[in-house]
């Protein structure tokens, strides 16, 4: 009986375990599968918890009935990222967050239309519009003052608002920013990442100097992704071609500190796009960065936080210098 009884046990543990061992399997083929069809999904989960971990909290407030997220972590005094065209918090900023949150205390915000804010079907998304929503977000978070650092689109939006807000603005980072006129004008195919490995790599050869190797998994789910997002992208291009935020005749309002960052290889916006910026503010800072295509905090973010470290802590901030960082 005794035998018996042990034999009974055995097979119920067995049993149990192999019900453990056939779920713990359907689990991992899940999460397996889920990785390999969404695996920006689970990028996007790995960032933010590893944002978190270093104290970057992920936020949301409502602005004009539109929701938007930000991140924000750190002390000191305010500074605003501003993302690109087609670009969110994550992706432009995610390798510069945490250690400019050392030092200051960071807003990272994803625009109308972009990242994980609300997409209103019925916006311009113009850059005018893209500037009042930035400023009413500061107001919604109790900042009177910041400095700001945009990227590209980004770039546009916080040299526009220096420009129409001087009082909102300490000091300004144009990061190989849009919003002067050059011909030939870039075109909109430029921008789309394609529906081939091909178009990728064709796409991320405008933006990088040295074009990071991406899985296949990852290069479908992002070019899925842009093909549902082409719709905001389009209507902000739109508005943009109407000429009438462009910044030449803006650029001489600008009052705050100006530091100017470049990719020397940048092959969307050439780098006498920034000379023309350079030229319409005579005493702003040049700073080339060679090696580097048209993202600096992602292809160079050594070069570009030391930089932007450096003149956002001077006193007085530093004028006219010329750098080129190899």
């Amino acid at each position: 009986m005794k035998i018996a009884s042990a034999a009974n046990r055995h097979s119920r543990w067995l049993g149990r375990s192999l019900l453990l061992l056939s779920l713990a399997s359907a689990v991992l083929g899940c999460a397996g599968t889920f990785a390999y069809r969404q695996p920006l999904t689970v990028v996007n989960w790995y960032d933010g918890w590893r944002l978190w971990w270093f104290g970057i909290a992920a936020r949301e407030v409502t602005v004009d009935g539109i929701r938007l997220h930000y991140k924000e972590g750190g002390a000191g005094e305010p500074l605003v990222l501003i993302h690109g065209l087609g670009g969110s918090s994550d992706a432009d900023w995610g390798q510069v967050l945490v250690p400019l949150a050392k030092q200051f205390h960071v807003y990272a915000l994803d625009l109308p239309g972009f990242g994980r804010s609300d997409k209103p079907p019925q916006a311009t998304y113009a850059i005018r519009s893209q500037s009042a929503t930035l400023v009413r977000f500061l107001d919604a978070v109790g900042v009177r003052q910041a400095h700001l650092c945009g990227l590209s689109m980004g770039g546009w939006i916080a040299a526009y608002t220096a420009s129409e807000y001087p009082d909102r603005v300490a000091r300004l980072i144009l990061v190989d920013s849009a919003g002067v006129r050059f011909e030939p004008a870039p075109e909109r195919t430029l921008l789309d990442p394609g529906t081939t490995p091909e178009d990728f790599t064709n796409f991320l050869r405008v933006l990088f100097y040295n074009p990071p190797q991406l899985p296949a998994p990852l290069i479908r789910d992002f070019q899925a992704r842009a093909r549902r997002q082409a719709w905001v992208i389009d209507r902000a291009l739109a508005a943009m071609l109407t000429g009438e935020d462009v910044l030449e005749p803006r650029l001489s309002k600008i009052r705050a500190p100006t530091l100017i960052i470049w990719g020397r290889q940048d092959a969307l916006l050439p780098l006498h796009s920034g000379e023309t910026i350079r030229m319409a503010l005579p005493r702003a800072n040049f700073t080339v960065v060679d090696r580097c295509g048209h993202m600096p905090p992602i292809e160079r973010p050594d070069a570009f936080l030391r930089e932007t470290e450096r003149f956002l802590r001077a006193v007085p901030p530093p004028q006219d210098e010329e750098t080129l960082l190899p």
